[in-house]
């Protein structure tokens, strides 16, 4: 392979906030840059193909031909990549500076890491969470709370964030894996359309052996952080199918249960009230196995 790092940028929607990317991608890793990169676009399926000025930047670009969800778009971003690392990305990020050494440096450090993510901001400098506790349903309380928090502006976490440490998990919409790793839990479970496929993913390379760190030092921009998911219904709906899988694989039956009975309590109101999208999520949320959860291809 004759390229240290593959930046792979999942493009969807909109072409403009790709090109944006991609153009800050080149311009922080161009010249002077102690490591060699390349820029991949997987076009996952996109209504708008993603298309780029080559007087620009000349990224690579794999068009899909149908949207299998966030995760099998990044496995197959992967098997085009050229690089020893891969830095998984979303597409409305802006690097504003040199995000690979500090990564790179703290994974040379440390053989064991996984995977590894910089801190993200929103456009205006607020800090955004980007990292988690295992998947429970106190964790989910507490990160509910937390974001709600930031999103309002509120100091959230002030001194983790500052700090580099291990976590149970970092966000998909910015990870860097060496390959090693990656080929060592084959990537994303593809079963996951679009949520939690970064934390099952993160959860796999712990269960292997590898750990899972926050690096302050990198720092991103990304717009999308800030948009709050209980405002879209489908999007809703997508999170606490998702949500169902991971517990089914990763927690008791009786945690499973559990959080069955959570979100039955927590939506039957709407449901009642003549919420369409609410009738449907209890409808999912019933037949929900975990049998078919695992199973489910």
């Amino acid at each position: 392979m004759d390229v240290d790092v593959t930046f792979i940028v999942i493009h969807f929607g909109d072409a403009e906030p790709t090109r944006l990317a991609v153009t800050s991608l080149f311009a922080a890793h161009g010249h002077g840059c102690a490591y060699t990169t390349e820029v991949l676009v997987v076009d996952n399926a996109s209504h708008t193909p993603f298309t780029m000025d080559e007087r620009i930047a000349s990224p690579r670009v794999l068009r899909l031909e149908s949207n299998r969800g966030y995760g099998a778009a990044c496995n197959a971003g992967a098997r085009e990549a050229r690089g020893r690392f891969l830095f998984i990305l979303n597409y409305d990020i802006e690097a504003r500076g040199d995000i690979v050494t500090p990564l790179l440096s703290r994974l040379e450090a440390d053989v064991r890491i996984g995977a590894i993510g910089p801190r993200l901001e929103f456009p205006d400098g607020r800090f955004q969470l980007s990292w988690g506790d295992a998947p429970s349903l106190w964790s989910e309380f507490r990160e509910r709370g937390r974001q709600r928090r930031s999103r309002r502006g509120e100091a959230v976490r002030d001194r983790e964030r500052a700090t580099a440490q291990p976590v149970d998990w970092i966000t998909g919409a910015a990870m860097l894996l060496p390959r090693g790793a990656w080929e060592a839990i084959e990537g994303f479970d593809e079963r996951y359309f679009f949520y939690f496929e970064d934390v099952d993913l993160c959860t796999r390379l712990w269960q292997a052996g590898f750990a899972v760190h926050y690096e302050p030092a990198a720092c991103l921009t990304h717009v999308g952080g800030g948009s709050d998911p209980g405002s879209n219904p489908r999007i809703v709906r997508g999170y606490r199918i998702e949500q169902l899988r991971y517990y089914a694989r990763w927690r008791s039956m009786p945690q499973f249960l559990l959080l069955k009975l959570y979100l039955f309590a927590k939506f039957a109101g709407t449901a009642l009230r003549g919420g369409d999208s609410s009738r449907a999520l209890l409808g999912d949320i019933f037949r929900a196995t975990r049998r078919d959860l695992l199973h489910r291809s």
